[in-house]
């Protein structure tokens, strides 16, 4: 359970610029950072390089990119980086409405603003005007559908210029052939014709007019969403199920419905009649109208409650009473057969008590060890190491046999092995066989042997399942690029365009999607692929690469499926997405790979960020995930760079970050080799492919290679969490943090750990019993589980010096318990911001309460005569509200801030020698 306590917030510094900056930034001001780069997932850019840099535009106050090419109709994802940090949130995204160059835009004051620009690279366009028909509704915006964007029906919309008429430009190459269609912002609405419309790209840039003459549907609504927004969101079986959506309109939208199933099959209906399941109605609970009159309603319907272990199955739809046709939620389909189709699943949701024990080793098979040279049939050892770390290198089921006992004595209970299907490439993420292990890894009875001898071990093994595509070299997509519509297999992948144009996994035409929302897809995933692997193999569970591309009604059916072969399985997905994203599959999955909490380690440990920042984030995270979603945390991987090389080598830092993931909820990840020091022979950022050849490099075996500080460290660490239960079942606590330190504990009944973390270059004197604001002077020791140190407290007093650049790990003893501070006390911390000489963003000026006076003061501060500085309070992590409060000194000398519990918008500033006299 996830118990909020205070905690302090610096937050973003623009939030604070209306009463902290009260003049507002000119363009020469807005540059903000001496650097900002783009990454993304777009074919020329990538997740971690700094080959994409933006230049300052004085003029327009914004940082542009040079042109980068895009594919029409293909969603990219990407997030800005300025001076080494990550922009907070999730990655922003944009369509391309057509294939061309881009420029993206980054604007300092409003960051997560999408801003890309189609660049002025081409050679040849065409303007088209198109003249609607009569009856379209003024509400929807055209779009163009072509070959230039994949036949995108939503990606390139026009732009009206009069009544009844649109433009756009396609641009190119000279003598460019472009087909086309027209739509209302979807396929259902394209127009009326048989064939393609066509024209050719020119320098002239001419203008081709065109007419619709017919529409062959005109959606109901602007949109109909209902994004799983379900009360309760993982229900038991004693809960009805509030379904809400909301629907933005012109015309009159009276009525809804939800139709659903309780036997894991598709619900079918129309208008409110259920053709298969059952029905019940939505109802208007709210409605809201703006100045163009757009209305936006809420509708509201419940389904009963079920009994436990039912798949509920249901789509939404809407529609005017005193009209035809119907819109579904969340595609805007006007057909059940079409429609999104949502579900969940009743159960009393709980997560297996040995994953919540879990300290997890990943492997990567082919870079782990070689235990057999006769497989080594991809292995050329006349490349030079860096070329062979593109290809395979012979690791093999039979070397993770030979150094199991080496995992086993690291403390480790879980391996996490990384698929090893047949398939084209040795990280095994292209399979073109999910049911035979690839003879350069071993073979199926290799991979029962190491599962039965984990077993022997009292280890859990969990495999990578790749449930969202398979290899254009699968058997399965040959056959239907063969056979087309005629292939059983051809419903299994998404064709948009046969033969050369599917839906694949980020634009990668070797790995086209299945189709597992496709009945015999999914009954092939669930019932032939996955009691394979249970059955036949023996693993307890899997990690799921890629979840969020399956969908969550096929996530529901996994559950179903995998709970009923072993109801002590755990299944964990990888996410890569925001925390909302992330705990969206609470309920489906047991847990998730901990983006978040990586994302925030990394920015307090390797790019210096606040600590503030890192313990709210931290709070909010667990605090979101709950009791029974398990965070699966790390601190690498194979898709990302080894910590030790971000952290240029600095085996403190890696020791310290470890220290903190080993002590937080969640399931710990150690990627193979970080706990021997292994780091990157070579820089991502210097090559422009296979970047991740540097994050999969060999395990080191030779003893004298190995760092065997590091090595006892992770030893220590697994040994800790192993026997102190509050580590892997306790409460999380947040004491204490401020920008360099932190204190939090984890607990349960029989058992507590106080964890101290001092990340700033100086060494800070702390009082714990003073921390926790316990004013009733208990017995407390703390006993170090990293060194040989004790610390005991005396007459109402714990004190301790925290290290700069450390991380402690202590066993309480004793009655330590966080009490509310005193009336006249009011907060646990307060901190003083302001100009020059304060700031506007640090904690640096912390007030100290003085018990005696019922009053907090800060440090002395040296001010200079007539120069007014304009300040404000914030007190445990919450600004004072109103304006900046002023105070001009009339000598130059030291200062003393007091702020008042009892009046806080008083301005109270004395100096040093005024005092001194005083007493």
């Amino acid at each position: 359970m996830i118990e909020k306590r205070w905690i302090w917030l610096i937050g973003i510094a623009v939030l604070f610029l209306s009463f902290a900056q009260p003049v507002a930034p000119t363009y020469a001001d807005a540059k903000t950072y001496d650097s900002v780069v783009l990454r993304g997932n777009a074919e020329t850019l990538d997740w971690s390089s700094n080959d994409t840099p933006l230049t300052y535009d004085a003029e327009e106050g914004v940082w542009l990119s040079g042109p980068i090419p895009l594919e029409g109709g293909k969603v990219t994802e990407f997030k800005f980086v300025y001076d080494g940090d990550w922009m907070s949130g999730s990655n922003l995204t944009y369509t391309a409405p057509q294939d061309a160059e881009y420029i993206f835009a980054f604007h300092p004051e409003s960051e997560r603003t999408v801003d890309v620009r189609l660049a002025d690279t081409y050679e040849a366009s065409v303007e088209l005007e198109l003249t609607v028909p009569e009856g379209t509704p003024e509400w929807v915006t055209p779009t163009v559908a072509s070959s230039k964007n994949d036949f995108h029906y939503t990606a390139a919309p026009m732009t009206k210029t009069s009544e009844n008429t649109y433009t756009t430009q396609l641009v190119g190459q000279a003598g460019e052939e472009v087909s086309y269609f027209y739509s209302l912002a979807g396929e259902s609405y394209k127009e009326e014709l048989s064939e393609a419309r066509t024209v050719t790209l020119s320098t002239a840039n001419e203008t081709k007019e065109d007419t619709v003459t017919q529409w062959k549907k005109v959606p109901v609504a602007q949109s109909v969403t209902h994004e799983y927004n379900h009360t309760p969101y993982v229900p038991d079986h004693r809960d009805d199920v509030t379904v809400k959506v909301e629907v933005q309109h012109f015309g009159p939208i009276d009525k809804g419905a939800i139709y659903y199933t309780t036997d894991g099959t598709t619900p079918d209906g129309k208008r409110g009649e259920a053709i298969h399941g059952q029905t019940v109605p939505l109802q208007v609970t709210d409605s809201s109208e703006n100045a163009d009159g757009l209305k936006t309603s809420t509708m509201e319907g419940i389904i009963p409650s079920q009994k436990k272990e039912t798949r509920v199955k249901y789509k939404l739809d809407v529609w005017n009473s005193n009209s035809d046709g119907t819109q579904f939620a969340d595609n805007n389909g006007l057909s059940s057969e079409e429609a999104t189709e949502f579900a969940y699943y009743v159960d009393t949701y709980e997560s297996p008590k040995w994953a919540k024990e879990a300290v997890i080793y990943q492997v990567f098979v082919d870079r782990f060890r070689d235990g057999s040279t006769e497989n080594n049939t991809s292995v050329d050892p006349e490349q030079s190491y860096d070329e062979q770390l593109k290809g395979w290198m012979g690791g093999d089921l039979q070397g993770v046999l030979e150094k199991i006992d080496y995992i086993e004595d690291l403390g480790v209970n879980t391996l996490w092995i990384s698929p090893i299907y047949e398939g084209p490439y040795s990280h095994g993420y292209h399979p073109t066989d999910f049911m035979n292990i690839d003879p350069r890894f071993g073979s199926n009875q290799l991979m029962k042997e190491l599962v039965d001898e984990a077993h022997k071990r009292d280890m859990k093994v969990v495999y990578d399942l790749v449930p969202n595509h398979t290899s254009d070299q699968h058997d399965f997509f040959q056959e239907a690029l063969e056979k087309g519509p005629d292939s059983p297999y051809y419903d299994w992948y998404t064709f948009t365009n046969y033969p050369n144009e599917y839906d694949t996994f980020y634009g990668i035409q070797e790995l086209p999607e299945l189709n597992n929302d496709n009945p015999e897809t999914r009954e092939y995933m669930l019932d032939e692929v996955v009691p394979f692997w249970m059955n036949e193999i023996g693993v307890d569970g899997f990690r799921l690469d890629y979840a969020k591309g399956p969908s969550q009604s096929f996530w529901v059916d996994f559950r179903h499926k995998v709970k009923s072969l072993d109801e002590d399985a755990f299944i964990f997905g990888e996410v890569w997405d925001n925390l909302d994203t992330i705990s969206s599959y609470k309920g489906k999955l047991d847990g998730a790979i901990d983006f978040e909490t990586h994302s925030a380690i990394t920015n307090a440990f390797i790019q210096d960020g606040s600590v503030n920042v890192l313990a709210s984030s931290l709070q909010e995270t667990f605090g979101t995930y709950g009791d029974e979603f398990v965070a699966a945390t790390f601190l690498d991987s194979h898709d990302m760079p080894r910590f030790l090389f971000e952290a240029d080598g600095n085996e403190d830092t890696l020791k310290n970050a470890a220290a903190l993931q080993f002590t937080l909820p969640g399931a710990p990840i150690i990627y193979y080799g970080d706990e021997v020091g292994l780091s990157q022979s070579g820089d991502h950022n210097e090559v422009k492919e296979w970047k991740d050849r540097y994050y999969r490099e060999m395990m080191i075996w030779e003893e004298k290679e190995q760092n065997e500080e590091i090595l006892s460290h992770y030893k220590t660490l697994i040994d800790a969490r192993n026997d102190q239960p509050a580590l892997t079942h306790g409460d999380f606590n947040i004491i204490y943090s401020d920008d360099d330190v932190l204190v939090f504990e984890r607990s349960v009944p029989q058992d507590k750990v106080l964890v101290v973390m001092n990340l700033g270059d100086e060494d800070r004197m702390l009082d714990i019993i003073d921390l926790y604001n316990q004013q009733t002077p208990n017995k407390v020791q703390l006993t170090s589980l990293l060194e040989k140190e004790k610390l005991k407290s005396h007459e109402g007093v714990l004190e301790m010096t925290s290290e700069a650049g450390s991380v402690a790990i202590y066993d309480v003893k004793g009655k330590l318990r966080y009490e509310a501070p005193s009336e006249e006390k009011k907060y646990n911390k307060v901190v003083l911001r302001g100009s020059e000489p304060l700031d506007w963003s640090s904690d640096d000026n912390m007030l100290t309460f003085d018990k005696q006076e019922a009053l907090w003061k800060s440090e002395p501060i040296e001010m200079t005569a007539g120069e007014t500085v304009e300040y404000k309070f914030v007190r445990d992590g919450e600004w004072l509200e109103g304006d900046n409060l002023r105070f001009t000194p009339e000598a130059d000398g030291e200062y003393i801030f007091i702020f008042d519990p009892k009046n806080e918008y008083q301005v109270t500033v004395e100096r040093m020698q005024a005092m001194n006299e005083a007493a």
